[in-house]
């Protein structure tokens, strides 16, 4: 079954079984439109606050995050 995304946004008027096609009873920071992207595809509504007010690195800003993958080999 395909689910397509709803980008005609919220309506609320009708039970869930009974909604218009490509909408959502409930829809929580989505947007039709992904301006990263620039394309209709779904996207992540942008924050109005910040999520967490602890400061990392102390007093120096965060410059670069990257990931380190490594293997691990036990010794015999």
């Amino acid at each position: 079954m395909m689910l397509p995304f709803p980008s005609s946004g919220l309506h609320e008027g009708m039970a869930a079984e009974h909604q218009p096609p490509t909408t959502s009873p409930q829809l929580q920071n989505v947007r039709p439109f992904d301006v990263t992207e620039g394309r209709s595809r779904g996207g992540q509504r942008p924050g109005l606050v910040k999520a967490y007010t602890t400061q990392i690195g102390g007093e120096y800003p965060v410059l670069h995050v990257s990931q380190i993958t490594t293997t691990y080999i036990s010794p015999a």
